[in-house]
This record gives C-alpha cells, structure tokens and sequence, in this order.
C-alpha cells in the first residue's frame, strides 16, 4: 500500500490526517486494547493517521503519550518541517506503521520509535501486528520505570552530598 509524496506533503501541511487521542489518568492501567481499538479503523483508511493514549497528560504536560502511527518514515506526524524535507512530492512511499513513546525517562531526546510492520502487513493480522506493540510498549514502560528510578537515586545521592559538604567543611 502506498502513497504520493504530495499528498503526504498535503496531508502534512494542513494536519489533514485521521487522529484518535485516548486520556490515561496516572495510576490507570494503560489500556493498550483501546488504543489499537481506536487505531484500527484508522489505519484501514489506508492513509496518515495516528492514534494516541495521554497518559498523565502526555508529554506535554510532563506524562507520557503512547502512539501508533501510519506514515512513511520514522518520524512523529508532528515533525511536520522535518517530514516535508525527507519527502519528495514525485514519488510513491509505502505505508507503514510505527510505535512511538513520548517521556523524558525514555530515552535523552524524550522519545522512542520503532517501525512495527508494513501497513499491509497489519491489515492482513492486527492480532499479531498489535501483540508485537502490546511487547515493545511493554519493553519501553520498563525502560522508563529504570531510568526514572535511577534518576531518584541519584537525585539522592546529590541531597546527601550536599548535605555532607558542609559538615565537612566545619571539621576542617
């Protein structure tokens, strides 16, 4: 299944794409179901679309956002300056579809993407396209519960230091 560079380019430009968002209050299990619910339909249009679950408020508001994407580079919709310069008008692009996690304990640039499959390939087996992201989504929950708990101890470790440094300075 493939696509124009100008309609991408269109698509782009006007935010002309199907959009689903999901909120996740914080402390909710995370309803992965829903979302691939919500991004099913979606990605049967056999176009752009992404489908999103907030969590906390997303990663705007310092939370997290899981998405599901239908494009043809990996790069967030949202990039859309980046996008049109990689996409030539004159050229037919296949679809695909790609997993995307947005936190600042994922990775330094607060995200993580990752080609799932081709957009064919999830039309023709959703369950086993979507058990593949139900794993990676899981995989990137754990990396960022690790970082975020690195991050405390060493947010600790700093309070301890300082608060050595002066008694230290006092014995001298």
């Amino acid at each position: 299944m493939s696509i124009n560079g100008q309609a991408i380019i269109d698509q782009i430009e006007e935010q002309n794409y199907a959009q689903e968002t999901l909120a996740v209050k914080d402390g909710q299990s995370i309803d992965l179901d829903a979302l691939f619910s919500a991004f099913l339909p979606l990605a049967q249009k056999e176009n752009l679309a992404l489908a999103k679950a907030d969590i906390d408020g997303g990663i705007e508001e310092g939370g997290t956002t899981f998405s599901l994407e239908v494009n043809v580079i990996n790069l967030p919709l949202r990039y859309a300056n980046q996008e049109k310069k990689l996409v030539y008008a004159d050229q037919e692009y296949e679809l695909q579809v790609y997993t995307i996690v947005d936190n600042p304990n994922v990775s330094k640039s607060r995200l993580k993407i990752a080609k799932l499959s081709s957009l064919a390939a999830l039309l023709d087996d959703s369950d086993g396209v979507f058990a593949k992201a139900a794993a990676w989504f899981d995989d990137q929950l754990q990396v960022i519960l690790e970082n975020q708990q690195q991050a405390e101890q060493e947010a600790a470790e700093d309070v301890q230091k300082a608060a050595e440094e002066p008694a230290a300075e006092e014995k001298k």
